[in-house]
């Protein structure tokens, strides 16, 4: 594993308190403050080095400031022939224009694409999204519903994997960080999707933030 890290002077560290009751966390609060332009320009000339370097890029925008320029980022690493796989936040998607795939839960989604009334509206509204993005793959998380795939082809549904939710924190970060180790190995997409959403049931059994073992993939 490589790690780049830059300093930045002008802020702290950004500090997330979370409120647990009886095992389960209620809420969180976190306490930031953006990164500089200077750091961000940095960091960018590291990415445009180490993606060379890559199989599968993985960009989890945490509305932390620390992706702003993520749109370069997706160009370069096309350029590099690189699949990226998105994490997003918030409702304007157009910086996510042409990554490979993005991976919205069922909130995400809907701030995006409206309210849909049943499971075929929300299909055309997930292609229409895709297509306008020019993404190829769409996954919406839909907690104790599973998780969809939009493709070209069609739509694939995978059941929620049934256990006690005690802790969301890094299911999302599971899912994606599961799809790419298995993109990665060379498994087809719905595969890298069955087993993501296998491990996102495993890790939200677990309280706070957690690690799936291959032992309890199976």
């Amino acid at each position: 594993m490589q790690t780049s890290f830059h300093r930045d002077p002008s802020i702290s560290t950004t500090v997330k308190l979370r409120v647990i009751g009886r095992q389960q966390q209620l809420l969180r609060i976190d306490f930031e403050t953006p990164p500089s332009h200077e750091i961000l320009t940095a960091k960018l000339a590291d990415y445009e080095q180490l993606v060379q370097s890559c199989d599968i890029i993985v960009l989890s925008d945490y509305g932390k400031g620390g992706l702003t320029h993520i749109a370069d980022m997706i160009e370069r690493s096309h350029a590099a022939h690189k699949r990226v796989l998105v994490d997003p936040k918030g409702d304007d998607w157009a910086r996510y224009r042409g990554a490979s795939m993005i991976t919205p839960n069922r909130t995400e989604f809907r701030e995006v694409a409206g309210r849909w009334r049943d499971e075929a509206d929300m299909a055309r509204r997930a292609h229409a999204v895709r297509k306008e993005l020019g993404i190829d793959a769409l996954l919406v998380t839909r907690s104790e519903e599973g998780m969809t795939l939009f493709v070209e082809e069609g739509a694939q549904h995978f059941p929620a994997v049934a256990r006690e939710v005690y802790d969301v924190s890094g299911a999302g970060d599971t899912v994606i960080a599961t799809i790419a180790v298995l993109l990665g190995a060379g498994a087809p997409l719905a595969t890298a999707v069955q087993v993501a959403n296998q491990a996102a049931g495993i890790v939200v059994g677990k309280l706070g933030t957690a690690v799936v073992t291959p032992s309890e993939l199976g």
